[in-house]
């Protein structure tokens, strides 16, 4: 049995080290892998994702190289917000011992879908306190070895972040906070196999979209100066300010509303993560998920846009009144 068991933790040794192969060479042709969830990406979606045929254009940094990394390493972390390139190997990565972790997360994906999935890895920050990471540093750009990739702003990987022990669409509850880390073994619910590295995100609330930056077989991560920004701050249909009948129905609009949320209140509240999502669902899969906000009385909306890949916008205030 010792033995079996010996064959094949050499076998997966084996696969991972030729999953990693494209963080070292550029040659190696490398199979789509990022299929999880449209993202803040500035490429054609793999073939298999749901978002196939859809090209979301956000602007961001052009790519730089990193210098030449030694064989055998699995992730490279380089660009002007760290004091120098840092090449891990996978034995690199188990060795710091004092940021290991072992993590239960809740996803949500914006089709809209719920799951758990546990991670054994790495905290991020920890391990970027180790690479040497700036103050100055604002930008992150996650990218695996099939090119896909994930701009990650700097208060995103050290802000709260939450798991949620029940979590459907039925209701969530049960958070504790779940932070970042650079996942080796990961899988569904609460199992856990060597696989490629991933990082792996809690959530803001139970509705924030967190799949699209579990970037699969990643290799680099680039850390820039370069101040991402916010997202836009949502529209409406009916302009602020405006007299409606009753029954009137107001729709939230975004210039990239299958890449954030858009979260709002009713009562003049300040919105936040917890607060209802109007764009449950993305555009392309089940739009009747978007339902447009009926106004039956005079009424506040304030709403923000916020999720991975940007800043949150500010909060927007539309008022109306019922004539």
């Amino acid at each position: 049995m010792k033995t079996s068991s010996l064959i094949i933790a050499v076998i997966l040794s084996a696969a991972l080290l030729v999953a990693f192969v494209g963080c070292a060479s550029e040659d190696a042709p490398q199979a789509p892998q990022n299929a999880d969830a449209p993202a803040a990406v500035d490429v054609l979606p793999p073939e298999d994702s749901a978002d196939e045929g859809k090209t979301t254009v956000i602007p961001q940094p052009a790519p730089t190289e990193p210098e030449a990394a030694a064989e055998g390493t699995v992730l490279i972390i380089y660009g002007d917000g760290v004091e120098t390139q840092t090449d891990w190997t996978l034995e690199d990565l188990q060795a710091l011992e004092e940021g290991y972790r072992e993590i239960t997360y809740s996803t949500t994906r914006n089709w809209p879908t719920y799951a758990h999935m546990t991670g054994h890895g790495v905290s991020l920050r920890y391990l970027l306190e180790q690479a040497g990471v700036l103050d100055s540093a604002w930008t992150f750009v996650f990218t695996a070895t099939d090119g896909y990739r994930m701009n990650i702003a700097r208060q995103q990987i050290y802000e709260t972040r939450y798991a949620y022990a029940e979590h459907s669409a039925g209701g969530s509850s049960g958070s504790g906070e779940a932070e970042p880390i650079i996942a080796w073994e990961w899988g569904d619910n609460d199992d856990a196999f060597l696989e490629d590295i991933r990082p792996l995100f809690g959530q803001r609330g139970p509705q924030d979209v967190n799949t699209a930056a579990s970037v699969k077989n990643l290799c680099r991560i680039e850390v820039l100066t370069w101040d991402i920004g916010a997202w836009e701050a949502p529209g409406a249909s009916v302009p602020s300010g405006s007299a409606v009948t009753a029954g009137t129905k107001v729709e939230l609009t975004h210039p990239f509303m299958d890449n954030t949320g858009l979260y709002y209140t009713l009562d003049g509240s300040d919105p936040d993560y917890d607060s209802a999502l109007y764009n449950l669902s993305t555009t392309y899969f089940q739009p009747q998920l978007i339902v447009p906000i009926t106004i039956d009385k005079d009424v506040t909306i304030k709403a923000f846009a916020g999720g991975l890949g940007k800043a949150d916008s500010e909060v927007i205030t539309f008022t109306y009144t019922v004539s």
